[in-house]
């Protein structure tokens, strides 16, 4: 692997030190760099032959080492680079991880599960669909690889007295991870994919509210997880008699280390840090302003302590950082706006791209991490035409997060596929008939929201 890395990257930066990118695609020479940048960068995040967060750095170095230097009059300042490393949309992100951390510490993850289980223990399929929900809305809030790891845990006791065969059983190992996937996209914060393109968004001077956001996600994965609910009742529950084994699942004890006025205000904290993203646009204050409350208080008044502060997912701000710093060389170059031309996307219409690159963000993150796609095809919808930007964006966006069909398509899904029981091949139907549903429920009911909402106009294919 290692030998296979040195030589792409080989090939991805000596064209660019003799100019050959320039020939062969009419680049200027801090395009030409740039490109070479972006495939070496987008090579590692695919490959991670390097941690994620430190090629996120490399982005940065590369930048400001050899593509500042061989741009001569003109050229940007280093701030350009540097401050996407601590932008807004890292800020959004921080909160978020913020909330995540205290939603576990405070074990209110674990009471929602507990409630959904202990509460829906007459049907398979209501308990199947509960856990769906509560999976996805944790989702929106925490880490989607997160919160599929806690949902597995909460329920592992209960598989371990099913067989491995048993159609409950593996209903659950389909609804957890599948809808883990599809809650991230129900809120900015709720996976990397969104974040990202919001930052990509924003450099370029356009955003979308936190209640406008929700306003369009929250539909679109409430019906896929209804169903992917359904889809799970008439291929595993219909055919077994799973409502009989029900009835002997356990549901653990309650952690009473915490006390119900420690619970009380984290969840109050938690809700006026999303009350406040949901009505920035009445307010004024900026989501990453917002996200500053919960950081504050949660440290400030020790409800969390040092150990959760450096536990935060530092090394996923650096990745992010180095995705929008990368998307800012795309956009201060030229270099989006030329592949923009050369294939001649600028031709189509808002509806066109829309589909067009949601479709391909599904297709490459069948097989890539969604982290990557998003970083190698939001760069490109930079380039177009100020119309054209959003639609194409928040396609590329959520698309990336709609594909899972395989193990290797998601961390949920792989982390499912872990516990064994359940096949390759059933994972690719049961994933990839729920990825076609989902995407058709985005483009028709969150594409009519959108278009609905005035954010963008689908009246020309």
């Amino acid at each position: 692997m290692i030998r296979a890395g040195i030589v792409f990257s080989s090939l991805a930066v000596i064209p660019a030190l003799f100019g050959w990118y320039q020939n062969w695609l009419g680049l200027n020479r801090p395009q030409e760099i740039n490109l070479a940048i972006a495939l070496l960068v987008s090579f590692l995040w695919v490959t991670e032959l390097f941690p994620l967060y430190v090629t996120g750095f490399l982005v940065l170095f590369l930048e400001l080492v050899w593509l500042l230097p061989s741009w001569g009059p003109g050229a940007p300042k280093t701030i350009t680079f540097l401050s996407c490393y601590f932008s807004e949309t890292i800020l959004l992100f921080l909160g978020g991880f913020v909330i995540s951390s205290a939603i576990t510490s405070y074990g209110l993850d674990s009471a929602i599960a507990r409630f959904v289980i202990q509460k829906t223990k007459g049907s398979a399929f209501l308990l199947v669909l509960s856990l769906g929900f509560a999976t996805a809305f944790l989702s929106c809030w925490m880490n989607n690889t997160a919160t599929a790891a806690m949902m597995l845990g909460l329920v592992s006791s209960m598989m371990k007295s099913l067989e491995e065969n048993n159609p409950l059983r593996k209903s659950l190992l389909f609804i957890v991870p599948f809808s883990a996937n599809l809650g991230g996209i129900g809120t900015p914060v709720g996976t990397l994919p969104n974040v990202i393109g919001i930052g990509y968004l924003q450099e370029r001077g356009l955003e979308i509210g936190f209640l406008n956001w929700m306003g369009f996600a929250f539909p679109v994965f409430i019906l896929s997880v209804l169903a992917l609910a359904i889809l799970l009742y008439i291929v595993y529950l219909k055919k077994g008699k799973s409502e009989n084994s029900v009835s002997s699942i356990q549901v653990s004890d309650p952690d009473l280390s915490l006390s119900k006025r420690d619970r009380s205000i984290a969840l109050s904290i938690i809700i006026i840090t999303i009350f406040g993203w949901i009505t920035s646009d009445w307010h004024g204050v900026s989501n990453g302003t917002v996200a500053l409350f919960p950081v504050i208080v949660f440290f400030g008044f020790r409800l969390l302590d040092l150990k959760e502060f450096r536990n935060l997912s530092w090394d996923v701000l650096i990745l992010m950082g180095g995705g929008i710093a990368l998307g800012k060389a795309f956009e201060e170059t030229g270099l989006a706006k030329h592949f923009v031309g050369l294939f001649m996307l600028g031709d189509s219409g808002q509806l066109g791209l829309f589909l067009f690159f949601s479709l391909l963000s599904l297709g490459l993150s069948c097989f890539l991490s969604n982290t990557s796609v998003a970083n190698l095809i939001l760069p490109i919808t930079m380039g177009l035409p100020a119309h054209l930007i959003l639609p194409a964006a928040i396609g590329a966006t959520i698309g990336a997060s709609l594909a899972m069909p395989l193990p290797v398509s998601t961390p949920p899904n792989a982390l499912a596929f872990s516990y064994g029981g359940i096949r390759s091949l059933e994972m690719l139907k049961v994933g990839g008939i729920i990825s076609i549903v989902a995407w058709t429920f985005f483009v028709t009911v969150g594409g009519l929201i959108l278009h609905l909402l005035g954010i963008v106009d689908f009246s020309r294919f």
